[in-house]
C-alpha cells in the first residue's frame, strides 16, 4: 500500500515550509499508527507518502478505510487541510535490507498515482480476493492501467469507503429495473451449455469469464479472462462488467442493455452475452432467472 498526501505542493505554498512540514509529518504519523493497528508493516516514508505491506488483504482494505475516515475528522489538527490518496496491489515481493522490491510494489505505486484525493484504488486481484462482504460489496470498477512489460492492461477498482444510496440502475426508463415490481431476489440461476448454475444470496463474488479460476468458464475470442462479476447486495443480484468488449443483457421484456465497466441489477429473467450482442442461437448465451 502506498498512501500519500494529495496536493502537498499547494499545502507548502499556502502554509509555508515550516508549518506545512509539521502538518504533513503529523498526518503521516497518524497514517503509520493506523496501519500498525491493522497489522501493517511500515517499510519506509518517502517524502509525503508511506509504503506499507500487509499479509492479510481484508486488513489492508480496513486500514485504508480507517485512514480516510480519520482524515475526514476535522476536529483533529493533524487532519485539517490534508487529504490522502491510496493505491494497493496484491502479489509477491522481495524483502531485503529493510526495503521491499518487485513488480507488486511498482504496480501499487502506479495505482496510487492514479488516485485522487480521498480515493482508495486497488487492482482486480485485491477486489476479487477480499473475503468480508462488507468490503467486497463496496468495490467498483474504476479504470484500466497499462503497465510496462505486460500485454494486458490491469483492471483498477475503487473502494467506496463513504456511505452511498442503493445502486443506481442502468436503463431506468424500463419497468424491468423497477424494484417495486419484485420481491427481493434470493436465488439466481444461470443456464449455460445445458447446465444450471445456482448463485445464492450469500454469494459475494461470482465471476464469469474465460479464466480457469472463474466460477463460470465461458469460452470465446471476445471474452476477457475475468469478464463480469455477479454479487448479491441489498437483496439484489448485481452484474458488473469489467471487460474489454463489454457485457450485453437482454431482459424478458426484450430490452437490450450494454454495460462497459458499469453495473446493472438483474430482475426477472433474460439473457447475458459476454463480449458481443445477444444472439439466441449463440452457444455461449447465458440464460438467467431470479427467484
Amino acid at each position: 500500500m502506498f498512501a500519500d498526501v494529495a496536493g502537498s505542493t499547494a499545502i507548502y505554498e499556502n502554509m509555508g515550509d515550516d508549518l506545512a512540514r509539521e502538518r504533513i509529518s503529523k498526518a503521516l504519523n497518524t497514517l503509520i499508527s493506523i496501519t500498525r493497528r491493522h497489522n501493517g508493516q511500515l517499510v519506509k516514508t518517502i517524502g509525503d507518502e508511506i509504503l506499507v505491506y500487509f499479509t492479510d488483504i481484508d486488513m489492508a482494505v480496513y486500514a485504508a478505510r480507517a485512514i480516510q475516515e480519520t482524515m475526514e475528522d476535522d476536529r483533529s489538527p493533524e487532519t485539517i487541510g490534508v487529504s490522502i490518496r491510496i493505491g494497493m496491489q496484491y502479489g509477491s515481493a522481495i524483502l531485503e535490507n529493510d526495503d521491499i522490491f518487485g513488480d507488486t510494489v511498482n504496480v501499487a505505486a502506479r495505482v496510487a498515482s492514479m488516485a485522487k484525493a480521498r480515493q482508495i484504488l486497488c487492482t482486480q486481484e485485491i477486489a476479487f480476493m477480499v473475503k468480508n462482504p462488507e468490503l467486497s460489496n463496496n468495490m467498483r470498477p474504476y479504470d484500466r492501467l497499462r503497465v510496462k512489460g505486460r500485454n494486458e492492461q490491469l483492471d483498477v477498482y475503487l473502494f467506496n469507503w463513504e456511505l452511498e444510496s442503493d445502486v443506481t440502475n442502468m436503463a431506468t426508463a424500463s419497468s424491468f429495473t423497477n424494484p417495486a415490481r419484485y420481491e427481493q431476489a434470493r436465488l439466481l440461476t444461470l443456464h449455460y451449455d445445458s447446465k444450471p448454475y445456482t448463485i445464492t444470496a450469500d454469494t459475494t463474488s461470482y465471476v464469469l469469464g474465460r479464466g480457469k479460476d472463474c466460477e463460470l468458464i465461458v469460452k470465446g475470442d471476445l471474452i476477457s479472462r475475468y469478464h463480469s462479476k455477479i454479487e448479491h447486495r441489498r437483496g439484489k443480484f448485481i452484474i458488473t462488467d469489467q471487460s474489454t468488449n463489454g457485457t450485453f443483457v437482454r431482459t424478458s421484456e426484450g430490452q437490450d442493455i450494454f454495460l462497459r465497466r458499469e453495473e446493472l441489477t438483474l430482475f426477472g429473467s433474460g439473457y447475458i452475452s459476454l463480449g458481443k450482442k445477444v444472439d439466441l442461437s449463440d452457444d455461449n448465451i447465458i440464460h438467467f432467472m431470479c427467484e
